[in-house]
């Protein structure tokens, strides 16, 4: 098995000493250096296939290059897996890398951030106080849902409140909430959940009639019965996302109903497929792309200079709603 190659190796090659090979690789700033000599060291790297090491980088540095997601314990579904492609996109301009860790139910994040001593966190994911208190104490520049920014890293983006505010506004007094049944989105479904109560609330209506219903129209069709046989009958709904949407129009088909004339139906996240739903579904588009650029842009302030070019296409936080009404037939 050949050897690694060193610093050493590429130093002897272009004729200079390891520390000239140390500046010139690392970029280090402060030293005349001429740019013959500069050229011969980047040379001498490529015709030897020197790369760096990066845990000596990482001690010398006392940080990596790595920007940390924490994402939660779930299917990451559309809207989180274009967060994540658009921080990545961000922090490679930057010059660093991200790296994407889904966190267990109760997993603590702290011993995994001491072992992999990123640049940056980026936390997508609620943590226990514990938790929380131990990462701001570590000094690694953090963005994170549960810092107290406005709303676009909101736990639930304004997607709750955006759906019960349109159907409040089309004169819907009894609003229901369709959430997944099973326990693999729960932190998601609770924040969605708490955002449509607060809402409601705030609104001047009955608090949300919720079912918890898979992705089956005989169990949407329940639903919508039970909703339909209250005392005060739900008149409109919001989908936890375009997919339970897409069930519930189904369960109304079921019962020779359809939307929005026998229920409204609101979902979220503007998937590709909910301009050709049955009636074409009303819904909240997420700017996902625009948020994990955002969440990129505060984690990594503290490290990437004011001139570069890094995220240059991104828009300014205070551009953000991070959610938009998109209006179709079925509400």
């Amino acid at each position: 098995m050949a050897s690694r190659v060193t610093s050493e190796d590429v130093a002897r090659v272009a004729g200079v000493s390891r520390a000239t090979v140390s500046y010139v690789l690392n970029g280090r700033s402060g030293q005349s250096i001429s740019e013959a000599t500069r050229e011969r060291v980047l040379a001498a790297a490529q015709e030897l296939g020197y790369s760096p090491s990066t845990a000596a980088r990482t001690l010398r540095r006392g940080r990596s290059d790595l920007v940390l997601m924490l994402l939660p314990p779930e299917p990451l579904g559309r809207a989180l897996a274009m967060v994540l492609d658009s921080a990545s996109e961000y922090v490679e301009q930057a010059g660093l890398r991200l790296i994407a860790h889904r966190l267990p139910d109760g997993g603590a994040a702290a011993p995994l951030v001491r072992s992999l001593v990123p640049a940056a966190l980026i936390v997508a994911t609620p943590l226990n106080a514990e938790d929380l208190d131990s990462l701001q104490a570590s000094g690694v520049p953090m963005a994170s849902l549960q810092q107290d920014h406005a709303d676009p890293l909101g736990a639930d983006l304004g997607i709750g409140a955006m759906q019960v505010q349109y159907l409040s506004s089309a004169g819907h007094r009894r609003i229901g909430v369709a959430l997944p049944a099973g326990p693999g989105y729960q932190w998601r479904a609770d924040a969605r959940l708490a955002a449509i109560q607060e809402a409601c609330s705030r609104n001047g209506l009955l608090p949300p009639a919720v079912e918890r219903i898979g992705l089956d129209p005989a169990a949407a069709a329940a639903a919508i019965d039970r909703w339909r046989q209250a005392r005060i009958p739900v008149t409109g709904v919001c989908a936890f996302d375009d997919e339970y949407a897409f069930a519930l129009l189904a369960g109304l088909s079921m019962l020779n109903l359809s939307a929005p004339s026998d229920l409204a139906v609101v979902g979220a996240e503007d998937i590709p497929l909910a301009r050709l739903a049955i009636p074409p579904l009303t819904t909240v588009s997420v700017h996902a792309r625009r948020i994990g650029v955002l969440f990129a842009q505060l984690a990594t302030a503290s490290l990437v200079p004011t001139d570069s070019s890094a995220g240059t296409t991104a828009e300014p936080a205070e551009s953000l709603p991070p959610v938009t009404l998109v209006l179709r037939s079925s509400a």
